[in-house]
């Protein structure tokens, strides 16, 4: 094999990397992972795996793991996610928007932090799951 084949193949990944860090900070994830990111996960609650989930523009499609605890909604990507720690978003920190359908899924819209850092989209059942912890609606200053 040629040099230069090395040469992408030591590049590509690197750039796979740098992108996904842009992503990172561009979708709202770094925002969020200054101020919630997780030392661990919750061991109790329940676990969603594979699932769907929106920060802002960007789509995480089947790459999600979550779960819901009392202590609040754990959120990691798969590990290959560059720049994205996992984080620990406290049920205090975390607002009901909204609950929507959209063809055959329904989620709803949360915001995280007062005033909000960023606006997420989540399936229902997994909020459904930590209801009992779920705030209503934001305060109005």
């Amino acid at each position: 094999m040629s040099w230069e084949a090395y040469l992408m193949f030591a590049l590509i990944p690197g750039f796979l990397a740098g992108l996904l860090v842009v992503i990172g900070k561009l979708s709202g994830w770094a925002r969020l992972a200054e101020r919630y990111a997780a030392d661990r996960e919750p061991d109790d609650g329940t676990y969603f795996r594979g699932q769907f989930f929106r920060i802002g523009w960007c789509d995480y499609n089947g790459c999600m793991t979550i779960r819901v605890a009392p202590d609040g909604i754990y959120l990691a990507v798969w590990p290959i996610f560059v720049g994205h720690a996992p984080l620990l978003i406290p049920w205090s920190a975390v607002w009901l928007v909204e609950e929507q359908r959209e063809r055959w899924f329904a989620f709803v819209l949360i915001d995280v932090g007062q005033p909000p850092l960023a606006r997420l989209r989540l399936p229902l059942r997994v909020i459904d799951a930590g209801r009992q912890w779920l705030q209503p609606a934001q305060p109005t200053a």
